[in-house]
Formats: C-alpha cells, structure tokens, sequence
C-alpha cells in the first residue's frame, strides 16, 4: 500500500514536493552539463561530475521529503553499489550481498569495525569487493558519527565529497585543487 494517506492536504504535499525535486533536478542536470561540457577532454573530471550530480540529487531529494539518516545511508549506498558495478564491471548482487552481510544498522564503531574485518576475510580475493567494503565501512562510521554528533545533511554531504576528492586525487591525478574547483562551481552553480 501506498505510504501517501489518501487525504486531500497529503496528496497535495506529494504533489508539491515531487514538483519542487523535479524543478531541483532540471537546475542539477543543466549545471552537470556545462561542467561535462567544460572538462570534456577529462575523462575523470567527467566522472566526478557525474557523481556530484548523484550526490545532489539524492541530497535535494532527501532534504526535500524529509528522509531520515537511516533512509539517507540506504539511498546512498544504493547509489554507490551502482557506481562500484560501473567501474568493476562486477554485478550490483554481488555489492548487494555485501551490503546485506555487512549489514546496515550499527550501534557501536567496534560492529562496524568487527563486520567489515569479518567481510574483509571473506572477500579477501577480490580488491573491488575489498574497497567497496571499506567505503561500508566509513559511510557507517560517518553516519554513526553524524547521528552522536546531531550533524544535518549538509556536514555528511561535506564528509562524502571530501572523501571522494581525497580518494581520486590520491595518486595526484587528477590533483586534489582541480576537483574542489569543480566541486566548488557545481555548488554556485544549483544555488
């Protein structure tokens, strides 16, 4: 059944609301163009973008129905295994079944640091399975953090994309001034 109560006022909030993400995901994809048309020649750059663009539409949609933190993690990862299965050319059920075994609810750090040494062991053959269980394992240290930390979106948005940027430019390729110039029009950009 639909979570939607047949109400009149609710109806017309979900009207509202899926207006206001459609008109927040035009101004996202406008600006996503230009940033791919301007770094074309950048194959990297143009991923980054590309996962700006994820991002922002996520977090616009988050912001705008009210998802909680555990809703938030749940998209997101979502949005990652299908980033993972891009770049690996491994199968999403295969990142599903980790993110099922990893599990997605944590109380303390030392589970979550217990879960992803127990992953780690089994999926010790595979280096994309590897790092996709090491991206579980910040983003649940991240929203653990965020929820003893009372942070909002906007701080864990802030975490991602710096952990992005920090990932990409590790081996200085791209370099790290590049990306958060990037990242820095496509903020000016959907504002």
């Amino acid at each position: 059944m639909n979570t939607i109560q047949k109400s009149p006022e609710n109806m017309e909030l979900h009207f509202e609301n899926q207006l206001r993400i459609e008109k927040e995901f035009e101004k996202i994809e406008l600006v996503a163009d230009k940033l791919t048309e301007k770094y074309k020649e950048y194959k990297e750059l143009q991923g980054f973008v590309a996962y700006l663009k994820g991002m922002e539409k996520l977090f616009a949609q988050a912001r705008i129905e009210s998802w909680t933190n555990t809703q938030a993690k749940e998209e997101l990862v979502k949005n990652e295994i299908h980033f993972f299965s891009l770049d690996s050319g491994i199968d999403e059920d295969v990142f599903k079944t980790i993110r099922d075994d990893f599990g997605m609810v944590y109380i303390t750090v030392k589970q979550v640091h217990e879960a992803a040494d127990k992953l780690m062991e089994k999926y010790a053959a595979c280096a994309d399975c590897l790092e996709f269980i090491g991206y579980m394992k910040k983003i649940s240290l991240l929203f653990l953090e965020a929820q003893k930390e009372h942070w909002d979106m906007k701080i864990i948005k802030e975490n991602m994309c710096k952990s992005r940027i920090a990932k990409l430019s590790a081996d200085g390729h791209p370099e790290l001034q590049i990306l958060e110039q990037i990242r820095m029009e496509f903020e000016e950009g959907i504002r």
